[in-house]
Order: C-alpha cells, then structure tokens, then sequence
C-alpha cells in the first residue's frame, strides 16, 4: 500500500513538472513570435500619408503624401515631387513586416532595443487610422539580419526580418525626384549645343549617320553620350538659386517631331547648376566633371 502511494506521488509529481515545463514553454517569446506572423496588416493602396522622424535627423519631419497618383515629399514648408522608386520600396517594407520573434514585453527595455525616444517614428494613416512603428537597432546573427520595432501602443518588442533602417532613416532631399533627364534614347536625333563665343555646335542624325558641326561623327562617341541622356540622374540640389542671368550654356534636344527637354547651365565658380524642362523650377548643383559629361564639346564626338 506504501509503495503504492509512493508511485502515486512520484506521478503526480512528473505530472505536475511536466505542466509546468509545458506552461513556460508555450509562453516563450519564440513560440508567441509563431502567433503573430505579421506586425501589421496594411494595404498599402490604401495609405494616403507617412510621416516619418528619422532617428539620425531628428527633429526632422518628413510627411509623405498621396495626392492623385504621384506622391509628394513635405519639410515644413518645402515640398517636392518623390523618387517613386523609393516611395514603393518603403511601402513594400511596411507591407511585409514579417516577425521573427518576440525579443521583450517590458517598457524598461524600448533603450535597450533601440525602440524608444532613439527611435526611426514612422505614422502609417490609411483609412482614417494611424499605425505607429518606432524602428529601433538592426542586427544580424547566423539566421540572418533583423530589426526591432515596437508598435505605438504597445510595451512588446518584436524583431522583424531584414535592415529596415535604411528605408526611413532618410533626409528630406533623400526621398526627392533626382531625374535631370529621362527620355527615349531611339527618339533622340538632333541635340543643339549653345555656348558663349563661337564654341556653339549641332549634334544631328542624317539618314542614320550622325553628324557634329557638319563633320561625320564617331557612331561609338555618340551612342555613348545619347545614352546618358534617356535617364540622367544628380544627387545634390541648388534650391533657393536665381536664375535672373543668361544661362552659360543650353541644350535643345530633340526629335523629328519636335523638342523632346532643354537643359540650362549656369556655371558658379567651380560648380554648375542645372536644370532642365523634365523638371521645371528645380535646380541642381553639379561639379564641373558631371557638368561638362552633358555640356560636351565637338572634339567629344569625332574621330
């Protein structure tokens, strides 16, 4: 009878253990992490507005906004058209915030992550409603590269897959439209080059061969720089910049049916600024090195 109650006990006991292991167990944050496998659920057709405080230019706010089918950039009182390109990579990243796991369920630890006042704060609206996401510290570990956020009403912090940092921990000029030039490289067959003195020439195709200053050009020398002109892009802005005085130099490019963009160049001690009708009012600041890549000379195309 003893030895019975013994074996009772014992049971009991492994029992009871095995409960508890199980308990703790199924509320482990890489288990919880299997509950939620994504942070958000968005439709991203439907956001109409991001606002962003990027964690390494605070207090700089950058409002992204939906308005038709083109997204504007807003800085204050500054707004421009966006790099589109960069607009739909980020949206595609708010889409897909897959969870790895839940890394913490206490405030104390938001400094530890990363996932607090030091955060990236992005604010999603869509459909009258606001997701917050503070973006904290991105790391990476034999599984693979991930980063920790935290939603706005929330204590836990969840480590999402990929570096998601670089996405919004942007400037106001990094989401801007960069094109100088974007044309159909086949449309191109006259380019009219105006420089002071007598330096100006007429770049032209005749029956498929191409001509500089009536002289026959080298085919090599003007596909290469034809091509630069279907996209062009520069990276540094000139915003603020008069243009009251005569440009130093101008492009006319065109086509057979008609003017495709003009460029205008004004040289500034070492740098240029240019603009050009793909992009009416905004200017960029060039170094001499890219501005005379488009302001080419006669000599660039012969022989």
């Amino acid at each position: 009878m003893k030895k019975l109650n013994n074996k009772i006990l014992i049971g009991a006991l492994v029992v009871l253990v095995g409960v508890f292991a199980l308990s703790r167990w199924l509320r482990s944050p890489g288990l919880e992490s299997n509950l939620r496998k994504q942070l958000l659920s968005l439709d991203t057709t439907n956001i109409n507005e991001v606002r962003i405080k990027p964690a390494n230019y605070k207090p700089l706010e950058v409002v992204l906004k939906k308005e038709g089918n083109r997204w504007r950039v807003y800085n204050g009182q500054q707004q421009a058209d966006t790099e589109i390109g960069t607009v739909k990579s980020m949206l595609g990243v708010l889409k897909d915030l897959k969870v790895q796991r839940l890394a913490s369920r206490k405030k104390d630890k938001w400094d530890t992550y990363q996932v607090g006042d030091g955060a990236t704060q992005v604010s999603v609206l869509q459909d009258g409603k606001t997701n917050e996401i503070f973006f904290g510290k991105s790391t990476y570990s034999q599984g693979g590269a991930y980063t920790y956020v935290r939603l706005g009403k929330e204590d836990e912090v969840y480590a999402i897959e990929g570096f998601i940092d670089s996405h919004f921990n942007r400037t106001y000029n990094d989401w801007r439209n960069k094109t100088l030039l974007k044309l159909n490289q086949a449309d191109i067959s006259k380019i009219t080059f105006n420089y002071p003195a007598d330096s100006s020439f007429v770049l032209e195709k005749r029956d498929s061969v191409w001509f500089a200053a009536n002289v026959k050009a080298a085919d090599a020398k003007v596909n290469s720089y034809v091509s630069q002109l279907s996209f062009k892009t520069l990276n540094d802005f000139a915003d603020g910049f008069s243009s009251a005085e005569k440009p130093t130099a101008t492009l006319q490019i065109e086509s057979k049916n008609g003017v495709l963009a003009t460029v205008q160049g004004w040289k500034n001690g070492e740098q240029w600024i240019l603009t050009s009708s793909t992009q009416s009012g905004v200017y960029f600041s060039a170094a001499q090195s890219i501005a005379q890549e488009l302001l080419a000379t006669k000599g660039k195309f012969l022989e």
